[in-house]
């Protein structure tokens, strides 16, 4: 009882660590039994480097599950291996063409099974209803539940056409908060009703299309408990379970996030998630202790305050998965056609002027978060590859107040003398949500009159703030490839 009750722990959890080489700590764990290991960009130097890690990972247990995080746009933690990272979601609904959504995704996933990893955590089906939401923006595909029905359907047929598994997040949804789970513990205050429409159609698609993973949201949906979603048993049992009729993995986003931890240890966030229903309780944080984790949820197990036959149940669906994908069929990518395929829709389909070979660009972007994770340092960075004339500056959002209806000090006057008598390049990101934002976007124009073109890089919704007449494009995300073509189209 007592080795099988440790493997049966071990098999509910999947952790993060440190470093590109995994600690001996680690692969005791899974040798033990561990049910999966969660990559980040700080375990990715390149591709030869990860197919060493992921390999010296399975030699401790062949059927241990790797998984990353490859929502698309900015949201890239294999840049450093990936020389065609994947488009945004809200780009690929934009574009609302299936087929090449569905190539986007097995391209993607393709790339992540060469490289050793075979549980894609995506796509985010949130229906991003709400367009002042902190957190999802241009990880939606779109702001109705039939646009993101399709094209994450699309998403995971692609993923499986590869030969791994996706996972549709962040159930029940997470397109309808002014709070970042990041932070803080959001409230959808919505009726069943309405949830069910919005939130839940997608949801109901990906699982019909064969998700094999769901992941649960760290928010409270007032409708149907008190507590969030991922710690609810009437959530994941009884609606995930018993109501959607899905029997794959459920795994818990990062239970670190300040929405659950702001009141309870990781420790115990990991129990009652596996408790209300979880199959994978995901401890993302470099530090993660898996030992200790393990230990501890067994322990609960053995006090009685954890039902040995869930604990039993979650490992038993994680061990299911692994042996499918042990069986699966992995295909070769398609060499970056489908990004490339994107970047160049976004402009033929949209008018770029020729600013000449040396533009000024300033990029007001978003402050950094573990969710958007850039892997390029800004628009200047892609223009001056692009146009080696070209100069700019990024004005990130952790600088300054993000609640402020003016900018706080001069940074945004020193780019507009620095782009004086030059062509200007403006590039805005979610600045529907970002007063500090829109205020900068008005000053520079101002300052800026002619010459001047302004480039979205969030939401398409910015465009509304845009002055009549002055010429301006969307690229619904940060994508690299997208972006490059761009800089060409505009420095031509």
């Amino acid at each position: 009882m007592s080795d099988q009750l440790d493997r049966d722990a071990a098999g509910s959890l999947v952790v993060g660590f440190s470093g590109t080489t995994a600690p001996d700590e680690l692969r005791r764990a899974v040798a033990g039994g561990l049910g999966a290991v969660i990559l980040f960009t700080r375990n990715v130097a390149d591709a030869e480097q990860m197919t060493a890690l992921t390999a010296a990972l399975r030699a401790e247990r062949p059927d241990l599950i790797v998984a990353i995080d490859h929502e698309g746009g900015e949201f890239s933690h294999l840049a450093p291996a990936n020389p065609w990272p994947l488009a945004s979601p809200r780009l690929l609904g934009d574009l609302d063409d299936v087929e090449l959504t569905r190539a986007s995704a097995r391209d993607a996933a393709a790339t992540l099974a060469t490289l050793g990893i075979d549980l894609m955590l995506a796509p985010s089906v949130d229906v991003n209803s709400n367009p002042a939401n902190p957190i999802i923006s241009t990880r939606s595909f779109g702001r109705t539940a039939d646009v993101v029905s399709r094209h994450g359907v699309a998403f995971v047929e692609g993923v499986h056409e590869a030969g791994i598994a996706a996972c549709p997040k962040h159930f029940p949804g997470h397109g309808d908060v002014a709070v970042d789970s990041h932070t803080d513990l959001p409230r959808v205050d919505r009726s069943i009703d309405e949830v069910n429409a919005v939130e839940l159609a997608p949801f109901r698609a990906t699982i019909a299309a064969g998700a094999d993973v769901v992941m649960s949201a760290h928010i409270v949906f007032s409708a149907y408990d008190d507590q969030p979603a991922t710690l609810s048993h009437r959530l994941l049992t009884g609606l995930l379970r018993e109501e959607l009729g899905f029997t794959g993995v459920i795994t818990t986003d990062a239970l670190e996030m300040q929405a659950i931890t702001k009141n309870r240890s990781i420790e115990d966030a990991a129990v009652a998630s596996i408790r209300a229903g979880a199959d994978l309780a995901m401890i993302a944080v470099g530090s993660a202790d898996a030992q200790a984790l393990i230990a501890r949820v067994a322990d609960e197990v053995r006090n009685g305050t954890l039902p040995a036959e869930r604990v039993a149940d979650a490992a038993a669906r994680v061990r299911a998965l692994a042996t499918s994908l042990g069986q699966r069929a992995r295909q070769p990518g398609l060499d970056g056609a489908p990004i490339r395929e994107v970047a160049a829709r976004v402009v033929a389909g949209q008018t770029f002027p020729s600013l000449g070979p040396a533009p000024y660009v300033i990029d007001l972007t978003q402050g950094l978060h573990p969710a958007w994770n850039p892997y390029f340092s800004g628009l200047p960075e892609i223009f001056t590859r692009v146009a080696p004339g070209s100069e700019g500056v990024v004005l990130r959002g952790e600088h300054r107040d993000t609640n402020a209806a003016e900018p706080e000090n001069d940074d945004i006057a020193k780019a507009a003398q620095a782009a004086a008598g030059r062509p200007l390049v403006i590039a805005i990101q979610d600045a529907g949500r970002t007063p500090w934002m829109r205020a900068a976007l008005t000053q520079l124009l101002q300052n800026h009159p002619d010459d001047v073109f302004v480039l979205c890089t969030g939401i398409p919704e910015d465009q509304a703030l845009v002055p009549e007449g002055t010429p301006s494009a969307t690229t619904s995300g940060r994508n690299l490839i997208v972006l490059e073509a761009v800089a060409k189209q505009l420095t031509s």
